[in-house]
């Protein structure tokens, strides 16, 4: 992409080293096929006038003529200078002193020719005349590219003026761009970093399509390799892109700080390399279309990806921001000027340059701050590092005391785990073993026809009470078994506490009767909880089972059912004899407490109260227990449904 223009107003008559696009006539040759007798026809009627300093004839494969007229004066020599290097072909055709025709041919794809000199433009020396008179020069510009024609006539005199200040600007950033990757090729080769490579690689590949291609420089290596570079030059366009694409995704960390704008990261490099081969075939028309569309959009993704990544916590990224927001507002306005919305000037024809190399030189400002931080950030690993040393002797006496702690912790918990299986043992061996043996001798008499029916029945009558109390012992061991060996699993649902109440209660109302106790209940309706049924309906077993043990013959048991704030709270209280030996601090605790018998003589073994608070602790309730002269309350508070 090129650019030129010159002064407002400028004349074709000034011969000063300014643009005078303004000042010609042109025509479109479509089919690229018109001589210049078929050109000069058309002269006086579909040529048309010029409205700005540079033509601008877009991405095009038409040839395109162009009329310039002026007034030759006696003896000045001049020079036609179209002042864009990439333009494929531009023949020039005017008259001699002795009005023969004279036809310059030169362009990028062509080798020098005389009077024509080759720089990073083309200055074709025209015929000088011999006496003032008004000439005319038919010109032809055809190339497959966009064109831009920046047209000059001027004296040798002002062409050397003229180009002071345009190269000595062209040199200074061209020293830049050199120091900016040799500086980071020794960075790379000093710290390691991969980034300072693809950096140096971005550097290396940009400044050769804008220095050889964009600026025309690829004179300096001769006919045949300038040529070449004219004949491809979007491959040098390609590699810069997937180099920029490495370069941002190492130093922005995407995966880590924006790993979302991956996939347009590879979108975009996938068409990098659609742009390689396009261009590598000769389809030059068509590769210029992609550069132009891969130029805006890399600027504008690469700047969205630091925004992302700086406000994610990279800090590195504010100088990245800033320099592809700059070259983003500087391609944004390269592509208004050749969609023809703005004018083009000797402005934007320096504009790519400029602003690629600033864009550059910012993103090396980038790479400091980002070495800064990266040693700042080693400095503090190393102040942690001896730091550590310096305490590792305290850390180590700190740690084995923790572990000494864990240790005796374990062993009490070894101890009281081994009391347990000892507990357990008498149990299963006495407790168990000694109604099971009484059932077994009944039996056996029994079969031996030693009881008559009437004193089987009352036999086994009297054992009826025990057979059911080691029945549920065994539930109780069973539900503790598997709590220890495997963990409590909670299943959580949403059920009425009220009806699991009632429906345990109608098994106990038998034995209540029995015992002669008076029972009141204070029931409310609304009582849904969310919690394990199964967990929350052996809890509530206990307590009934309990009250009932400990209840004096004639004695009184209050059951209440309620909602409160804090869910729902469920309350077994009951009168207990004068001296009940109830220990209430040894069994509410993690400990196996010693059965105790009931008032009709019940055996315990000192179970249900750990599973209790287990299984209540492990719905997210509160397991309490109070106890006042003579009575004894147990508060169950299970979590509502909301």
């Amino acid at each position: 992409m090129f650019f030129a223009v010159c002064c407002k107003g400028q004349s074709t008559n000034d011969f000063s080293y300014q643009n005078i696009g303004d000042e010609l006539y042109y025509l479109e040759d479509k089919s690229s096929a018109m001589s210049l007798t078929d050109v000069k026809k058309l002269a006086d009627t579909e040529f048309t006038k010029g409205k700005d300093e540079i033509l601008n004839f877009g991405n095009t494969s038409s040839a395109w003529w162009i009329k310039i007229s002026y007034t030759a004066k006696q003896d000045l020599p001049l020079y036609l200078i179209i002042d864009a290097p990439n333009i494929e072909y531009i023949d020039a055709y005017t008259t001699d002193s002795k009005g023969q025709t004279v036809l310059f041919k030169t362009g990028s794809l062509r080798t020098t020719q005389p009077n024509v000199i080759v720089r990073n433009n083309f200055m074709l020396n025209l015929p000088v005349t011999s006496k003032i008179e008004n000439k005319t020069i038919y010109l032809r510009l055809k190339t497959n590219n966009i064109l831009l024609a920046p047209i000059k006539l001027a004296t040798a005199e002002s062409v050397i003026q003229g180009q002071e200040f345009k190269q000595g600007i062209e040199y200074i950033y061209i020293g830049l761009l050199i120091g900016l990757l040799l500086f980071n090729l020794f960075l790379y080769v000093s710290v390691r970093d991969i980034t300072y490579l693809y950096y140096a690689l971005y550097v290396l590949t940009l400044s050769s399509y804008l220095l050889i291609y964009i600026r025309g420089y690829g004179f300096i290596f001769g006919d045949e390799i300038r040529i070449f570079f004219n004949q491809y030059p979007h491959v040098l366009l390609s590699f810069s892109v997937i180099a920029s694409l490495l370069f941002c995704n190492k130093f922005l960390h995407l995966r880590q700080r924006a790993p979302k704008m991956l996939g347009i990261f590879y979108g975009i490099g996938g068409l990098g390399l659609i742009l390689f081969f396009v261009s590598a075939l000769g389809f030059k028309h068509t590769a210029t279309t992609i550069a132009q569309f891969l130029t805006v959009t890399v600027a504008v993704v690469a700047w969205i990806a630091g925004v992302i990544a700086y406000r994610n916590g990279h800090r590195p990224a504010k100088y990245y921001i800033v320099a592809w927001f700059f070259i983003w507002v500087t391609v944004a306005m390269v592509t208004l000027s050749l969609g023809r919305l703005i004018p083009s000037s000797e402005f934007t024809i320096q504009l790519v340059p400029i602003g690629s190399t600033l864009e550059l030189l910012l993103l090396s400002f980038a790479l400091g701050d980002r070495y800064k931080v990266i040693i700042k950030t080693e400095q503090e690993v190393r102040d942690e590092n001896l730091f550590l040393v310096r305490t590792q002797n305290q850390r180590l006496e700190e740690k084995v005391h923790e572990r000494t702690l864990q240790l005796n912790s374990t062993i009490k918990e070894l101890e009281s785990s081994n009391a347990i299986k000892n507990k357990l043992f008498s149990i299963i061996a006495h407790d168990l073993r000694s109604p099971l043996n009484s059932l077994l001798g009944i039996l056996s008499l029994s079969d031996m026809q030693l009881l008559t029916p009437e004193e089987l029945q009352e036999l086994l009558e009297e054992n009826k009470k025990t057979i059911k109390s080691v029945s549920y012992t065994m539930d109780n061991l069973l539900h503790w078994a598997q709590s220890q060996m495997d963990g409590l699993i909670t299943k959580k649902d949403r059920f009425e506490l009220k009806a699991v109440f009632d429906e345990l209660l109608v098994l106990y109302l038998p034995l209540i009767k029995q015992k002669g106790i008076q029972l009141e209940r204070l029931v409310e309706d609304n009582s849904i909880i969310s919690a394990d049924r199964n967990q929350v309906s052996l809890v509530l077993r206990n307590l009934i089972d309990n009250a009932i043990k400990f209840t004096p013959l004639g004695g009184r048991i209050w059951f209440t059912l309620q909602s409160i704030p804090e869910g729902v709270q469920f309350l077994a209280e009951n009168e207990v004899a004068d001296n009940p030996g109830i220990d209430i601090d040894n069994r509410i605790g993690n400990k196996m407490a010693s059965a105790t018998r009931g008032t009709g003589n019940e055996q315990g073994v000192g179970l249900g109260l750990i599973l209790c608070q287990e299984y209540v602790k492990n719905n997210g309730g509160t397991f309490q227990v109070h106890q006042k002269e003579n009575r004894i309350r147990f508060s169950v508070v299970l979590p509502g449904e909301g």
